[in-house]
């Protein structure tokens, strides 16, 4: 079973992917007022976005516990502060003579469930800013092992209570910590819509083909939970891959 580490500032930083870290810098490096979205490039990443998140749920401002989603986020804390935010933590990165290897699916498998979380809330009534949000960050508690050069088994479902545990401690919304918690429940026990917006997310990801360790429900087994028994499962596929084609345009070289 895995074990959560202490909850020093240090222990709880997250590993960004080099690809984002890479995008991130480059935005960085444009001279003021030349395009590029740093708010969209941070949405690429969990690492990135739970800082985002984190910080515009602080105490100190107002709004602990009310801001879900890193569009939201960027709103409250303004373009420069998230730009500061990110850029410390690609230095993090870029200074770290041996950085913990980042698994090849936890990335791409992140990515996915969150596009396809947000295609399920536009259809569902939820908040697609949150349920990007929850799916992202779906797999925190891995990727804080892993941050942290701890072991993890690809099929340990504790990973759920500690990204949860770690989601809360810094104060994210109820909804979000609780998706994250239950995202391996059995789809019968699932209360909230959101909780079972990210399962069926994760049914769909793996109905793509994308590569995860990790359990799950088939792509039909995924509409039924979210109450869509009379959409076709490739119409949801084509949306989540339009999403994911618009999210990651900039990276893959696309204007």
């Amino acid at each position: 079973m895995l074990q959560a580490p202490h909850s020093s500032g240090e222990r709880d930083r997250l590993l960004v992917h080099a690809s984002t870290a890479q995008q991130m810098l480059q935005l960085l490096h444009r001279p003021a007022g030349t395009a590029g979205d740093p708010t969209r490039t941070v949405m690429l990443d969990p690492a990135l976005t739970a800082a985002v998140v984190r910080a515009a749920n602080s105490a100190h401002l107002g709004y602990s516990g009310r801001i879900g989603g890193v569009r939201q986020a960027t709103v409250m804390l303004g373009g420069t502060l998230v730009a500061s935010l990110a850029a410390s933590r690609v230095a993090d990165l870029v200074f770290d003579p041996s950085p913990p290897e980042y698994p090849d699916w936890l990335w791409p498998h992140s990515l996915t469930v969150a596009c396809a979380c947000s295609v399920l809330a536009k259809r569902t009534g939820e908040s697609p800013d949150d349920a990007y949000t929850a799916g992202l960050l779906h797999d925190v508690g891995w990727l804080l092992m892993i941050s942290n050069g701890l072991p993890v088994d690809g099929e340990d479902s504790d990973h759920a209570r500690i990204g949860a545990a770690l989601l809360s401690r810094w104060n994210f919304p109820a909804g979000i910590v609780s998706a994250v918690k239950h995202h391996h429940s059995r789809p019968a026990a699932l209360v909230t819509m959101l909780d079972r917006v990210v399962v069926a997310a994760h049914g769909i990801a793996k109905g793509m083909g994308v590569a995860s360790p990790e359990p799950s429900i088939s792509k039909l087994e995924a509409l039924r939970l979210v109450d869509l028994p009379g959409v076709r499962a490739s119409v949801i596929i084509a949306e989540v891959e339009q999403e994911l084609a618009m999210m990651t345009s900039e990276i893959r070289g696309g204007k």
